[in-house]
């Protein structure tokens, strides 16, 4: 009988294949004949007279071993064990759901030369062999608070994709109230937010730009617009006077307006999208946790799979809102040649 999965109660060492094994004739249990000769007597001799059995022994160590774990989650990568409300290992960030590992697996399938997949950042990162692991948690536990009545595995199930970057800017604004500039939100200002799914603001600020960009187009293209600007460029101190704001010296006030029109609402969809820029950790921030809440209000049993539904992204939402953007800046410019 091979003992290998057994400890020698004396010495706490695993039995080894070919070790030399004495077993108890009373209770059975196994010692390594050295460990037995030192002692001179069974390990377990005192109970023996309570008809103490290693069988039995052995048996109630399984189930206790069973029970704790049903309460923790072991990392099939390093083999850490995790507690049962953790999404990815607390020790390497590998993630601990069979559905998790699969979306990652996905993130993941662009290789380089070496044939090593790429997560979202540097270095390269993998699942297996020596691959240094991504932690979609960014070093923060699942079960600490990041928001009124929200853990930060609620919120990492909510936001989906990027979410490392949530997670450090939300802890920020958690811990101390302060956030950071969203270039993403910067840059497509009205879109980024229809993104991340927050329609009402999306749609109002991207409507807002097309308006904007429409009526600047629209004014640089009438005739009246385009007289004036040649006048200026055929003035000999034209376009000084134009760029030093003094063209009223030559052109009524209503005129002088007209010529700077354009300029103004690009001035204003720039502050807009600074606005943007500012302001989208923020609001997201408050979009995530207001919708978590509502979620776990609503259903307080199993909530990871309606977190995923009803959070995430919407990139369908965005490229449409994109395609008005784009024919309303380019298709008059087509029409004007």
């Amino acid at each position: 009988m091979e003992f290998t999965e057994y400890k020698c109660p004396v010495c706490d060492e695993f039995f080894k294949s070919g070790d030399d094994i004495v077993v108890c004739p009373e209770c059975g249990t196994p010692h390594h004949r050295a460990c037995y000769e030192s002692t001179g007597h069974c390990f377990f001799e005192d109970k023996h007279s309570e008809n103490f059995s290693f069988d039995q022994s052995t048996d109630e160590n399984t189930d206790d071993k069973d029970s704790a774990e049903e309460a923790t989650v072991v990392c099939k990568n390093c083999g850490f064990e995790n507690e049962k409300t953790t999404f990815y290992c607390s020790k390497c960030g590998f993630p601990l759901s069979e559905q998790d590992r699969k979306q990652s697996s996905s993130d993941n399938t662009q290789n380089n030369n070496n044939g090593t997949p790429f997560g979202q950042g540097v270095p390269p990162f993998g699942y297996g062999g020596n691959s240094v692991f991504f932690d979609p948690m960014a070093g923060i536990k699942s079960d600490e608070p990041i928001a009124e009545n929200v853990t930060a595995g609620e919120m990492s199930k909510f936001i989906g994709k990027n979410t490392p970057y949530f997670m450090l800017v939300f802890s920020r604004l958690k811990k101390q109230g302060v956030s950071k500039f969203n270039f993403a939100a910067f840059l497509f200002s009205g879109l980024y937010f229809l993104y991340r799914k927050m329609i009402i603001p999306g749609i109002i600020i991207t409507l807002l730009t097309i308006a904007l960009t429409a009526a600047e187009n629209f004014i640089q293209l009438m005739p009246e617009y385009q007289s004036l600007i040649t006048t200026i460029a055929e003035m000999p101190d034209g376009i000084h006077m134009f760029y030093t704001f003094s063209l009223s010296s030559q052109f009524p006030m209503d005129q002088v307006m007209f010529i700077y029109l354009p300029y103004i609402l690009g001035l204003c969809k720039g502050i807009i999208m600074f606005i943007c820029g500012f302001t989208a950790n923020r609001a997201y921030y408050r979009y995530c946790s207001k919708k978590i809440s509502a979620i776990k209000k609503k259903n307080k049993d199993n909530n990871n799979s309606e977190l995923e539904r009803c959070g995430g992204v919407n990139l369908a939402l965005a490229i449409c809102f994109a395609a008005a953007y784009m024919i309303t800046t380019y298709i008059p410019l087509f029409f004007n040649f």
